[in-house]
């Protein structure tokens, strides 16, 4: 999926007017790019240079450039679309029956005490058949609407429009098949396997370029990771040899390293700690001198293998990352380029003080750049032609449009209300925006959340002891919650919503706020009625989450400052990784379902006196998705991942043998 344009407002200039609905879909960049004048387009693009968004280069190369602009921007407005889609899709593995379920609904894998289940509602097989094909004819449209603004011959000739051409294949092929299983008159009645929730995965992988941008570096440090690992291969077997021939003839030989498949398999859990001590302990009652060899063994390979293997990729990690940056700037150039282009419209190779002019008030409009007069800019034209030949060329265009990006902030857009100046520039509107731009504001609102962090603590405190009183304190969040709507409006018709919305600390208020009010007003009037909202205990998770709003005390404090704000910027930057850790284990979880669903039920007679019983783990398993992330999370930090991989494989053999 494109990366979005930040959407923008209407603008004071009449040329970048539009009517109807083109005007509400266009904002005023892709306005201007679409319909201003050279100097107008050229100042947008800039602008998209310096956030790292906008038009692709293929675009900007088409001759009918205007119009495949407006339906890139067409395309880029349905951006809301495209992504729930894909949400969809991911998130449809977790409400599927799972393949191994023959059992007809309301419970089609059995009793859900018995097989440990997930807890999550099922989707029909119909219902799930209805909404796979759903967004997979979105999908089709999404996949194919490039074709409108990058040309048939490009589209074809992209390596990536072709990997999701052949994804979309593949899911409506296993989705036709699917159909056939799931209709009554199919001759299918058992289907073991199925394609498409693997396919789903890569699709929402090829199609978020921060996933695409994570594959590469992983794909890049592949070489250098194999290296390492097989280093630590060598460790690992080299030790495994030593340990086989020391404890051979002791009770550690004769119980757990009985051969050299064994102690590879037991040695190479011990690298995780993960069965550290018991593995050792017979060795130890036998003779406290063998502890020495294997504390050795684990601070070598804990402390200094582990270590060299997470260097040798953190510096291969750097390396992809330094080529990731260099692409990205690459493309930004490629942008200013197109616009030195388009304002050198005869071809000079230069542009002249006039030009520069021209282009610093255009910027002005998303920058905010002071007023410069007219005797100022021929100073600023000298001081920028860095060859003294009175020419300003691409690379010294380039560098004017770097020291603006990290001088000047961006320029609000104007507010909605502005197109009504009687009211907008009133007295008392006038109060109204210093009033809510204030600090004083500021602090009602810090005053509001710490008053709803007590009422939080009292209602769950009186909640927790069963106190008739519980139910005025919730009135007192409800009324709060509507303060916390009054405070959203504000900012909204002061600072307008686009400006609004830019904020990330805002967007998460107005998610919170919205989805409290509406659940807290649906409880309250109309109680009963609705079962998902009659649940109050998720209601109470989200007052707690909106109590995160605190955090920016924590900003006013200069002791915390760095800390906070570095922590802050870091949550955008691991937000891709965590996606692709997200990717990864569905595609794992799907994996396990189709392997090992079914195998680890309550009365199972294959699993009495195994380690996954006698710790109590049967509630973890892979009879369904949600259980198996579960799962997997605890793989992911390798916590006693060996009882899962020894029961699941012996009960999984045993099932196939009988």
């Amino acid at each position: 999926m494109e990366e979005a344009l930040l959407p923008s407002g209407s603008t004071p200039a009449d040329s970048r007017r539009q009517d109807g609905v083109e005007s509400t879909v266009l904002g005023r960049r892709e306005r201007a790019i679409a319909g201003g004048d050279r100097y107008q387009k050229a100042a947008a693009m800039v602008d998209q240079a310096d956030d790292g968004v906008g038009l692709p280069v293929e675009v900007l190369k088409q001759p009918n450039f205007e119009h495949c602009a407006k339906l890139y921007f067409w395309f880029i407005w349905l951006n809301p679309i495209w992504a729930l889609n894909l949400t969809i899709l991911l998130l449809l593995n977790f409400f599927e029956v799972p393949l191994w379920c023959r059992e007809d609904f309301p419970n089609p894998c059995g009793d859900p005490e018995k097989f440990y289940l997930g807890g999550l509602p099922y989707l029909t097989r119909t219902e799930s058949l209805i909404l796979e094909v759903t967004c997979v004819v979105i999908l089709a449209v999404h996949t194919f609407f490039p074709i409108a603004f990058n040309g048939n011959k490009l589209f074809w000739d992209t390596r990536l429009d072709n990997i999701k051409v052949l994804l979309l294949v593949l899911l409506a092929g296993d989705t036709i098949f699917n159909l056939v299983y799931v209709a009554p008159w199919g001759p299918i009645e058992h289907l073991p396997f199925r394609l498409g929730p693997y396919i789903r995965v890569l699709i929402v992988v090829v199609n978020l370029r921060g996933l695409r941008d994570c594959v590469k570096t992983l794909a890049g440090i592949l070489g250098d990771f194999l290296d390492i690992a097989a280093l630590l291969l060598l460790f690992l077997l080299f030790s495994s040899w030593l340990a086989f021939i020391l404890f051979e003839d002791t009770i550690q030989g004769k119980t757990l390293f009985k051969t050299y498949g064994d102690t590879l398999y037991q040695m190479s859990i011990l690298y995780t700690t993960s069965n550290n001590p018991d593995v050792w302990l017979p060795a130890y009652k036998q003779s406290r001198f063998s502890a020495i060899f294997f504390v050795i063994y684990i601070l070598f390979g804990v402390y200094f293998v582990a270590n060299l293997v997470l260097s040798v990729v953190y510096d291969s990690f750097k390396g992809q990352l330094a080529k990731l940056l260099v692409e990205a700037e690459n493309a930004r150039q490629e942008v200013l380029s197109a616009a030195f282009d388009l304002l050198d419209d005869q071809g000079r190779g230069y542009l002249d003080k006039q030009q520069c002019g021209k282009l610093f008030n255009e910027i002005k409009t998303y920058r905010t750049l002071p007023h410069i007069a007219d005797e100022d800019i021929e100073a600023i034209f000298y001081a920028l032609d860095d060859s003294g030949d009175f020419k300003i060329n691409r690379e010294e265009l380039a560098d004017l449009c770097n020291a603006i990006s990290l001088k000047f902030d961006k320029a609000d857009e104007p507010a909605y209300l502005e197109k009504f100046p009687r009211l907008y520039h009133s007295q008392k509107f006038e109060a109204l925006k210093r009033f809510v731009r204030s600090d004083l504001f500021e602090k009602i609102v810090i005053g509001m959340l710490l008053v709803n962090l007590v009422a939080v603590i009292i209602e769950t405190t009186l909640d927790i002891q069963n106190s008739t009183s519980q139910k005025s304190w919730q009135y007192v969040e409800f009324a709060l919650g509507w303060l916390y709507v009054v405070e959203m409006v504000l900012k909204v018709v002061v600072y307008g919503f686009n400006n609004y919305w830019r904020s990330a600390q805002n967007r998460f208020d107005f998610v919170i706020t919205v989805t409290i009010v509406v659940a807290e007003t649906l409880t309250y009037t109309l109680p009963n009625k609705i079962n998902f909202f009659a649940n109050e205990e998720w209601i109470r998770y989200l007052l707690i989450a909106r109590l995160l709003r605190l955090t920016r005390l924590l900003v006013l404090m200069e002791r915390y400052q760095v800390m906070v704000s570095t922590f802050l910027k870091l949550i955008p930057s691991l937000m891709p990784y965590l996606g692709i850790t997200f990717c990864i284990m569905c595609f794992f979880c799907t994996l396990g379902v189709q392997a090992f669903g079914g195998i680890i039920y309550d009365g199972n007679p294959r699993l009495p006196g195994s380690a996954i019983e006698e710790n109590d783990y049967m509630v973890k398993n892979f009879n369904d998705f949600p259980s198996g992330m579960v799962v997997l999370f605890d793989l992911l930090i390798t916590g006693n991942w060996h009882i899962w991989m020894d029961v699941s494989a012996i009960v999984h053999i045993k099932t196939l043998i009988n």
